[in-house]
């Protein structure tokens, strides 16, 4: 007995080797699997898949960048929560099967496929993919070729073949692995069936959607913990809009804009990121013009409206925009986020009922705020990507470089070539643009774009400085425009606004130091904007981006509409009523179906006291 206790204390040689051997053989698996998600994660970073962190490398130290990247890459994948809840899921496959040499292999497959599904999907189509696009799966393989679609199932029998085939037969064999499966199940059933107290859960431990980009959130938290957040955010979300009372919301009734509309102009809209007008900043001096001399004409055409945004969340602005109430984040911090394709009364759908054609062109990425299921839903029937983020979709717009926004001027020139093809249509057309050639940082190429402002009091390295320059380029790119278009649609109505201000180097503080003269108390949320179009003596301009909806239509129907229904840049709508018609575009473009009653949108049961605190025009 002393024997074999010491023996236990102070193992042999022979021992040790042996249980170093056991203990490698269990372990062995699982670190193979987890290289192999990390290799996966950096491959396709450097492939221009989800993890593009290669890209911000500093060129001038790329072994010392190269090497602090990989080490926080392994800091995410092994120290967060998405590796040890992927092991335990592996670990429970692993288990159920008997031991031999194709269960590890058989065991990885469904995780690794995950990984490589996700990048592959985001590589090919720019889109971070969700457990709701599992639904498209059969569209996809109908319109596949047939190599395709037999390969997929053959790949799917073959491996529930050898899994079932491996299974263990004696029952007390699979308490371990069924325990494990359970516990595994856990997350994903919860954020199904209790989403609110498993994102609290997630929140607590810092795992959040990143609204401004599935692709940072799928990149930031993990492959299989941004599934469940996604999934848990809609659900949530979802929950919290089938408690709401049904509404008819009469004053988006397609019908009335029908009967008031007598001549179907086109429309055009652009919406530039950041667009800010240096000549406010009434602490520094400028030495030369802030602006080309053909921007001055345009200088008569400007108004200011208020924003929901500062910043940043440029899809907040466009919400408000093309929807036309507040962007009230009651449900989600970025409404778009929440849309999923399905038709929500906004200004793109309103006039596609009508006759008119809907065209969008979004000069960045389809998984930039869910642009592309939140342009669907908004009613836009062609959307157009640049040929750099298009992957397989039809685009007029040709732009190759991943790597720098394209120039206002650029992305117009193409616009103005694609109008001139609609302007051949029979159909009157909304032509929507959305350009990001202003975000953050302000990079400019200086050899087709010199410094052309001399201006004082700021830093020439500055990203105020730099912004400043961006602008004189981007004001004559868009007076250039403006008089282009013009010339092509005589009759058409032209609006061109801001989505919010850039926080330049240190955010509001820098306003106010520069003495930015459009603001609210300390808030920095009024911009810009023009508008090139029919004049009519009773014109009610916006005051706030929300009343943009109703000011087009107003113009559109010259005044007509807006004898029918309670136009907001006429009349001032009460926080409810705001608040109840923002509830049915967020209920119906997430694809939640609700029969209407038979209520009027002002003072609507159940419509909730939320978003009092954002005013209606006064």
């Amino acid at each position: 007995m002393f024997k074999e206790y010491f023996r236990f204390l102070f193992p042999g040689k022979r021992d040790f080797l042996l249980f170093l051997r056991k203990a490698m053989r269990v372990i062995l698996p699982f670190f193979i699997l987890s290289l192999i998600l990390l290799a996966i994660s950096l491959s396709f970073g450097l492939a221009g898949g989800i993890d593009e962190y290669f890209g911000v490398f500093d060129h001038q130290l790329p072994f010392l960048s190269m090497a602090y990247e990989i080490l926080d890459q392994v800091h995410i994948y092994f120290f967060h929560h998405e590796l040890p809840f992927l092991l335990l899921m592996y670990a429970a496959l692993f288990y159920l099967m008997r031991a031999g040499s194709r269960r590890a292999a058989i065991a990885a497959v469904p995780i690794i496929v995950l990984y490589l599904g996700m990048d592959l999907y985001y590589l090919f189509m720019h889109s971070v993919f969700k457990l709701d696009d599992l639904l498209l799966l059969p569209e996809g393989l109908t319109v596949s070729p047939i190599w395709a679609r037999i390969g997929v199932v053959v790949a799917v029998f073959l491996w529930i073949g050898a899994f079932i085939v491996s299974l263990k037969r004696r029952p007390r064999e699979l308490v371990l692995p069924l325990v494990l499966l359970l516990v595994a199940a856990i997350p994903p059933l919860a954020a199904y069936t209790a989403p609110k107290y498993f994102l609290e859960a997630a929140g607590s431990r810092g795992l959040n959607v990143i609204p401004w980009s599935d692709r940072w959130t799928s990149a930031s938290v993990g492959r299989a913990t941004s599934l469940l957040l996604f999934a848990a955010t809609k659900h949530k979300a979802m929950a919290e809009l089938l408690l709401l009372s049904p509404i008819d919301d009469p004053d988006r009734n397609t019908e009335v804009l029908r009967s008031t509309l007598q001549n179907a102009r086109n429309i055009h809209i652009l919406v530039l990121e950041s667009f800010l007008d240096p000549e406010r900043f009434t602490g520094l001096k400028f030495r030369t013009p802030a602006a080309p001399p053909e921007f001055k004409p345009m200088r008569a055409k400007m108004h200011v409206t208020t924003s929901p945004v500062f910043g940043g969340g440029t899809a907040q602005a466009e919400f408000e925009l093309l929807c036309g109430v507040p962007a009230l984040e009651l449900y989600t911090s970025a409404e778009f986020n929440m849309l999923d394709g399905a038709k929500a009364p906004c200004l793109p759908n309103v006039l596609a009922d009508v006759g008119y054609r809907t065209v969008a062109t979004q000069s960045y990425k389809p998984d930039f705020f869910n642009s592309e299921k939140a342009y669907r839903s908004l009613g836009f029937q062609e959307t157009n990507f640049p040929t750099a983020f298009a992957g397989s979709r039809p685009t007029y717009l040709q732009y190759d470089d991943s790597d720098r926004y394209i120039f206002d001027g650029d992305l117009l020139t193409q616009n103005l070539a694609y109008v001139q093809k609609l302007m051949t249509g029979d159909r009157p057309f909304l032509n929507y643009v959305l350009g990001v050639y202003g975000h953050l940082p302000h990079e400019t190429d200086v050899k087709r774009f010199p410094p052309k402002v001399d201006v004082v009091g700021v830093g020439k390295n500055s990203q105020t400085y730099l912004a400043i320059q961006q602008f004189y380029y981007r004001a004559g790119a868009v007076a250039d425009y403006v008089r282009k278009l013009r010339e092509l649609d005589p009759n058409g109505l032209i609006v061109i606004t801001s989505d919010h201000l850039p926080p330049l180097d240190g955010g509001t503080r820098v306003y106010k130091n520069f003495g930015y003269n459009l603001h609210e108390g300390d808030e920095y949320k009024k911009n810009i904007w023009f508008y090139d179009g029919p004049q009519q003596k009773g014109i009610a301009w916006p005051d706030y981006d929300y009343e943009f909806m109703d000011f087009i239509l107003d113009v559109l129907t010259e005044e007509r509409i807006c004898q029918k229904v309670v136009c907001k840049n006429r009349d001032t709508w009460t926080p409810q009523k705001l608040t109840a018609s923002y509830n049915n575009i967020m209920s119906l473009g997430a694809g939640i179906v609700r029969p209407p009653a038979e209520l009027m949108a002002g003072a609507l049961p159940g419509a909730g006291t939320a978003g009092t605190e954002k005013e209606s025009k006064l």
